[in-house]
C-alpha cells in the first residue's frame, strides 16, 4: 500500500502550439504536499506578522499621546506653582508696604479693618498659610510649591491659587485703605474695552477647548467681529504683535504700575510707542490665536500681577 502511495504523482504536460514534442513534468504527491503546506505557513506566518506589526504600532501611538498629555499636565502644574509664588510674594510686598506707610502717615492700625488685615499669616519657609475662617478658627491649607507627581497636585495648585485669589485682593483694598499714597487717578483703568457681553470671568475655569480647570488671568467680551477695542485709561503702547495662545495682541502701560492687554484682536490701530488716551480706538475684534470664537481677551496688571478687570471697568 505504501509502495503504491510512493508511486503516485502529478503531471504536468507542456503542449506547444507548435508541432514540437510534448513535455511532461511528474511531482511526486508528497513534495506538492510538503510545497504547499509551506505556503499555507508561511501565509499564516504573513498575517500573525502583520498583526503583531500593527498592534504595536497602535500600542507606540497610544504610548506617545499619554506622553503628551503628561508633558502637558506637568507644564500646567509648574505654570500654576509659578503663579502661586508670584502671588505669595506680592502678598508679602503688600504686607511690607502696609506697615511702611502705616507709620509714614501715622495712622493707628486700630482704625485699619482688622478682618482684612490680620485675614492670614504666612510661614515663608513652609508655604502653610494659616486661614481664618467664618467661624474664627484657624485653618491650614497647604500650597504647592515644587514639582510633583503625586495624584491630586493639579487639584491641589488650583485650589492654592484660588485661596490666593482670595487673599490677594483683600490685601490690596487695604493697601488702598490705607490710602492715596499714589496717585493713580487718571492712570488707572475705569472703562470697558469693547462694546459687547462678559463671558468669562477672573480666576479658575473649566478650560473651554480642552477638558481640566485654569487660571484665567482675565476676562472675555463676545462682540461683532471687525468691533472697535478702546484703550481704557492713557498710556503708551509698549507691544504690537503676535503672541502664541493670545494671538494678536497689543500691550499698554499706563504708569504708576498698570497695564492693560488686548488679545485675539483682528488688527491693529496702533503701533509700538504710540501714546493713546482714554477711550482711543487701538484694534479691532477678532478670534486669532486659540480660541473659541470672535471675543476680547482683556487683561488689567498691577504690579506686574493680573488682578479682576471687572474692579475697573464701568457699566
Amino acid at each position: 500500500m505504501s509502495q503504491n502511495n510512493e508511486k503516485r504523482c502529478f503531471t504536468i504536460m507542456i503542449v506547444p502550439h507548435s508541432e514540437e514534442a510534448t513535455y511532461s513534468l511528474r511531482l511526486p504527491l508528497l513534495a506538492v504536499q510538503a510545497t504547499v503546506a509551506l505556503l499555507v505557513l508561511a501565509v499564516a506566518g504573513v498575517f500573525i506578522l502583520g498583526y503583531a506589526y500593527l498592534k504595536a504600532a497602535a500600542e507606540a501611538q497610544e504610548a506617545q499621546a499619554l506622553r503628551e498629555l503628561s508633558l502637558a499636565q506637568q507644564e500646567e502644574i509648574d505654570a500654576l506653582a509659578v503663579e502661586t509664588e508670584r502671588m505669595m510674594e506680592q502678598i508679602f510686598a503688600i504686607d511690607e508696604l502696609v506697615d511702611m506707610v502705616t507709620e509714614r502717615l501715622e495712622i493707628d492700625p486700630d482704625s485699619l479693618n482688622q478682618d482684612l488685615y490680620n485675614s492670614y499669616e504666612l510661614n515663608p519657609t513652609n508655604y502653610y498659610p494659616q486661614m481664618v475662617n467664618a467661624a474664627g478658627n484657624s485653618e491650614t491649607v497647604r500650597l504647592y510649591s515644587s514639582r510633583s507627581s503625586a495624584g491630586g497636585v493639579l487639584e491641589r495648585a488650583v485650589g492654592n491659587l484660588t485661596v490666593l485669589q482670595s487673599v490677594v485682593p483683600e490685601k490690596v483694598v487695604a493697601l488702598d485703605t490705607v490710602g492715596d499714597y499714589i496717585e493713580k487717578t487718571d492712570a488707572k483703568p475705569s472703562i470697558w474695552p469693547a462694546r459687547g457681553r462678559l463671558t468669562s470671568g477672573f480666576g479658575v475655569r473649566r478650560i473651554p477647548y480642552a477638558s481640566g480647570y485654569q487660571f484665567h488671568m482675565g476676562v472675555d467680551i463676545i462682540g461683532a467681529h471687525g468691533s472697535a477695542i478702546w484703550a481704557t485709561a492713557p498710556g503708551v503702547v509698549v507691544f504690537v504683535g503676535y503672541r502664541g495662545s493670545y494671538g494678536n495682541i497689543i500691550i499698554v502701560d499706563h504708569g504708576y504700575d498698570y497695564e492693560t492687554l488686548y488679545a485675539h484682536l483682528s488688527d491693529f490701530a496702533v503701533n509700538a510707542g504710540d501714546e493713546v488716551d482714554r477711550g482711543q480706538v487701538i484694534g479691532y475684534m477678532g478670534a486669532t490665536g486659540r480660541t473659541t470664537g470672535t471675543h476680547l481677551h482683556y487683561e488689567v496688571h498691577r504690579k506686574g500681577s493680573p488682578v479682576n478687570p471687572a474692579n475697573y471697568m464701568k457699566k
